[in-house]
């Protein structure tokens, strides 16, 4: 079968690999869409590396039962169920778990094997294309329910590319003003389509001093979903003290708390009980994941999809893989 499969960064290629053979309790799934992520990314710039060379890559995809032939959505991370972590409703924390694209193989292969309580039934009115961008929506809700906001109290998100987009919208579904930092201010459109209050270009000026004009004094939620290190280290200026942050797209970096008193920073991971509520927020219109699509291309075009998701003057925000 053809897969996509890591040799380094700057070099992920399509290739013949063998067939997966399911074991017990696992279903052999075809391929039918996927969507780039900003951890493929981090990977194929070389920014992140741990990842094996020879690995398939892919985390967020849906396929087709091969048994049955029904639409399944492909939850990533496999979990033992009888560990203390999962014991305690945590599966996303498993000691044994395995994740696609981190430690196992991905999904952007021909034919995936997965646990059948991987996989979730897609609704009739969920296209494939939006049941492939199903885990930025379940990490925005799992971040929000660890977030806890009150009505109408400041969240502050620095980037908006997929996940700060999903971030945004799930903000304002909390009851919360929202403030959009980007670089790309057609990004930034988005977030005011979503609700943002106020979007802040940080190439134009100074997003800490704006912030703390507006929100007097600082943010009372900050979420980090950029992925930079500078980023990472400007939340601490950001939010207020006693305030809380989520680092979502990265946690490495130097925190200089003196300028955070009390506050509270967390780094957060999508955890499978929250796709079946993640998959129904986009059956029922809740978020919109439709609009994020920028760009479409076969699972052979690999090459040249992820080349697309790394050029800004493409100006991709999702770009969407199909068999």
């Amino acid at each position: 079968m053809r897969a996509v499969v890591y040799r380094g960064p700057g070099n992920i290629k399509v290739e013949d690999v063998g067939d997966p053979r399911p074991v017990k309790d696992e279903v052999l799934v075809r391929f039918v869409a996927g969507s780039i992520c900003g951890t493929d990314l981090h990977f194929y710039r070389g920014e992140w590396t741990n990842i094996k060379v020879g690995q398939i890559m892919g985390h967020d995809a849906c396929g087709q039962r091969v048994d049955t032939g029904e639409r399944v959505a492909l939850i990533p991370t496999i979990f033992c169920g009888s560990c203390k972590y999962c014991l305690h409703g945590k599966p996303h924390l498993c000691e044994k778990r395995k994740i696609a694209s981190f430690n196992a193989n991905g999904f952007f292969a021909e034919y995936t094997a997965l646990p059948e309580r991987n996989l979730l039934s897609i609704p009739d009115n969920v296209s494939n294309e939006e049941a492939a961008i199903l885990e930025p929506v379940a990490l925005a809700i799992h971040t929000f329910d660890m977030l806890q906001p009150r009505l109408g109290r400041w969240v502050t998100i620095i980037g908006q590319g997929p996940i700060g987009l999903l971030m945004t919208q799930v903000a304002k579904l909390q009851g919360c003003r929202v403030i959009a930092i980007d670089l790309e201010d057609y990004k930034l459109k988005l977030s005011e389509r979503y609700g943002a209050e106020l979007c802040i270009n940080a190439k134009e000026e100074d997003p800490v001093k704006r912030v703390k004009k507006v929100t007097e004094g600082g943010s009372d939620i900050v979420v980090e979903a950029a992925g930079r290190k500078e980023t990472v280290e400007q939340t601490p200026f950001l939010v207020r003290s006693a305030g809380r942050v989520a680092l979502i797209g990265e946690s490495r970096g130097y925190l200089n708390l003196g300028q955070a008193e009390e506050a509270f920073f967390f780094s957060s991971l999508p955890t499978p009980l929250d796709y079946p509520t993640a998959l129904d927020f986009i059956s029922k219109n809740i978020v919109d994941v439709k609009s994020l699509i920028t760009h479409k291309f076969r699972l052979v075009e690999f090459e040249e999809a992820i080349q697309t998701a790394a050029n800004p003057t493409k100006k991709p925000i999702k770009v969407v893989l199909i068999q």
